[in-house]
């Protein structure tokens, strides 16, 4: 999870989190609800809610906290006071239920944590994450209304802002893909070691990744390997000139990334080390046949851009841990 409304969920996992909130405004991101008595509010309720934030920027529905309206129209609603749930399994249950039910079309990724307060008790809070919906906009069956979240209410949308939705395609996601293979003698030098990986892209989006690339410094740690993805200098996208400091690999016209395809474009390697921290080689380790050697690979920070047709440019920094292995 990495967006606002994710982070917001992440956060709210704990009663002390929730009641935190109080003397706060809501905002475009999360909305706070008593859960009504009436069964037909409940559904009106949360189809308007559901259907709000995903067709907004996605966001947070926080079941058991009570907000009133600020008397300046102008200014959001304000978090009063917590308003607990007697059977936080049983509103988990139903607001899922009716979501399914009552939004059209349904949403995908659709989350609920139920927070005991107190720990270890029946009762306490629901918290929803609704992620944004991407394609044409939702509505609810309830009402047949589309609504979209602005500011810290929920409103039915123009008639423009449907139709610019319809006529949207679902844009592509592209993703660092980052595989870590195995420890192998290095090419040029057989008697070291060196650890590999694959380099590529993912689109987990909806729509197609046109004119897909990713460049990346090599002098991080991680460096770039001469014979490509495939041993005889292929390439999953067409390596491109650049600065000496970058490597570039970019697609032309035919060269598209499919929703939920994995491209694997090359391989990188970075060197190992067998000197230990008193700066003497390791010990060697007999073994019957065969005598083996401590090597490190230090943890290494890797950084690239990634971007496609109808994209910004994303910048995408990925860990990877240190490993040491006993070679050959």
């Amino acid at each position: 999870m990495s967006n606002r409304a994710e982070q917001l969920f992440q956060s709210l996992q704990i009663a002390d989190s929730i009641k935190a909130l109080i003397g706060q405004s809501e905002d475009g991101h999360f909305d706070c609800k008593e859960w009504p008595s009436d069964s037909g509010e409940v559904q009106k309720a949360f189809a308007k809610a559901a259907c709000g934030l995903t067709n907004a920027e996605g966001g947070v529905v926080i079941v058991g906290m009570r907000a009133r309206a600020n008397p300046s129209k102008d200014e959001p609603d304000l978090i009063e006071s917590a308003a607990p749930v007697a059977d936080t399994s049983a509103v988990k249950s139903r607001i899922l239920d009716l979501i399914g039910q009552l939004v059209e079309p349904g949403i995908e990724g659709v989350e609920a944590t139920e927070v005991n307060d107190p720990a270890g008790s029946g009762s306490g809070f629901v918290v929803v994450y609704i992620p944004r919906s991407e394609g044409a906009p939702r509505r609810s069956r309830k009402d047949w209304k589309f609504y979209l979240r602005i500011g810290s209410g929920t409103f039915p949308m123009e008639y423009f802002q449907i139709e610019e939705r319809f006529g949207k395609r679902p844009p592509p996601k592209l993703e660092l893909y980052l595989e870590s293979l195995h420890v192998a003698a290095q090419t040029h030098a057989p008697s070291k070691p060196a650890r590999y990986f694959v380099l590529g892209l993912k689109n987990a989006g909806y729509g197609i990744a046109r004119f897909p690339s990713i460049r990346y410094r090599p002098t991080t740690g991680l460096k770039h390997y001469d014979f490509g993805i495939d041993g005889n200098m292929g390439f999953g996208l067409p390596l491109r000139p650049s600065e000496p400091e970058w490597k570039v690999f970019r697609g032309g016209v035919d060269d598209v990334i499919y929703p939920l395809e994995v491209r694997k474009i090359t391989k990188l390697w970075q060197d190992g080390s067998n000197i230990g921290p008193d700066g003497l080689p390791y010990q060697q380790v007999y073994a019957p046949t065969k005598k083996y050697t401590r090597w490190d690979f230090k943890a290494v920070g890797f950084q690239c851009e990634i971007s496609c047709e109808g994209t910004p440019t994303l910048v995408v920094e990925k860990s990877i841990p240190e490993l040491s292995v006993t070679w050959p």
